[in-house]
Order: structure tokens, then C-alpha cells, then sequence
């Protein structure tokens, strides 16, 4: 059976697909499906919803989409404080941060992060002669110190 003639209509159909997931109502839909189940009932779904979330807030950086990324990396951390990707996702807000040029917010996160030695939790995270140094830099750029 010759089934060349579904080549087209797929593709146009996964286009589609792909163009509706990087606008806002795609974005919204995957929010809602992360955020539909209440935390701390199933640790299994706990755990799919906090990575969901956490791609989510990469897919939503990388569509430029900051002020998005910040609030489903806040969404993430406030509801699973004790979830596998929490640091990585703070660490992210602090990207979001400096992305949306809300300094003193990205120092505050940077410093707990050094504080909390994040990159021995989290290889992801850099280690914290790099986050002190984007903090110092901050901090005399934008004289974070002196308000």
C-alpha cells in the first residue's frame, strides 16, 4: 500500500504543531498542564511536572520570551522547593533577571546561590568564583551597593 501521498499533510500538520507551541497559547497550554496536579500528592508526577516546567522556562528563553521564563522558573521553584532542578531553574531566573535588567534581583539570586554552594548540588549551575565575579560586576556597573 502506497502511502506517499501522507508525506505533505504530516509535515504541514507537525508545522503547525510547532508554530502553535512557540505562540502564547502554546506556551499557556503546556503552564497549565504542568500546573494542573496539586504538589506533594504523587512524588512521580511531582517530579515529571518540575522538569516539564523547567524545559518549559528553557523553550520560553530561547523564544526570547523573559518575562515568561521568569514566572514558570518561580512557578517551578515555589512549588517544588525541594525538586531535582530547583537550583538550575534559580540559576535561570538570575539569566532571566539580567535579561529583563532587574540587577539587583539576578544579584540577590546569585548570591544564594553561592551561598548554598549550588554547583556541588547541581553541575549545571557554575561554580562560585563565576557567580561572585558576574556579582562584583554587577554590583560596580550598576552601583547596586550605594541605594
Amino acid at each position: 500500500m502506497d502511502l506517499s501521498f501522507l508525506k505533505w499533510p504530516i509535515i504541514i500538520g507537525v508545522i503547525a504543531l510547532v508554530g502553535w507551541l512557540a505562540s502564547s497559547g502554546g506556551v499557556n497550554y503546556m503552564y497549565k498542564k504542568f500546573t494542573a496536579s496539586q504538589p506533594g500528592v504523587n512524588a512521580q508526577t511531582d517530579a515529571v511536572d518540575e522538569s516539564g516546567l523547567s524545559r518549559l522556562g528553557g523553550y520560553c528563553l530561547m523564544l526570547f520570551k523573559y518575562d515568561k521564563a521568569m514566572m514558570v522558573y518561580e512557578t517551578a521553584v515555589s512549588r517544588y522547593p525541594d525538586g531535582k532542578n530547583v537550583w538550575y531553574n534559580k540559576y535561570q531566573m538570575a539569566r532571566c533577571a539580567d535579561k529583563l535588567s532587574d540587577y539587583r534581583k539576578e544579584v540577590n539570586i546569585l548570591r544564594e546561590l553561592m551561598d548554598a554552594n549550588a554547583h556541588s548540588i547541581d553541575d549545571r549551575v557554575p561554580v562560585n568564583d563565576n557567580l561572585r565575579l558576574r556579582a562584583e560586576k554587577l554590583v560596580e556597573m550598576h552601583e547596586l551597593e550605594k541605594r
